[in-house]
């Protein structure tokens, strides 16, 4: 029997996406569109975007669980300095989106 089990897991890496980071997030199931917000906050499992619903003077947020990231659930674009975009693409690494500036 063993002891300790080794496992591989998807896990959000802090230092490419991190709180105060400018997001555009769409769930598959929102046919309503995407979501405009900011990174409140990100941890191994899930990242927090707070965004304004266009409801007066009000935020609301949602969640992004890594594992519904990995299966395709999420399209994710993301900028630290709304020069540079980054774009999520599942089973590949992020990469920087040609917005012909």
């Amino acid at each position: 029997m063993e002891l300790i089990i080794e496992r591989s897991e998807a896990l959000f890496d802090s230092s490419a996406i991190a709180p105060g980071d400018a997001i555009y997030a769409k769930h598959y199931s929102w046919n309503d569109g995407g979501r405009c917000g900011f990174v409140t906050s990100v941890t191994d499992k899930q990242i927090t975007v707070q965004f304004h619903p266009g409801i007066g003077n009000v935020t609301n947020h949602f969640f992004i669980p890594v594992s519904e990231a990995v299966n395709g659930d999420w399209e994710i674009r993301w900028s630290k300095d709304l020069i540079t975009v980054y774009e999520y693409q599942p089973n590949t690494e992020a990469e920087e989106v040609d917005d012909g500036l």
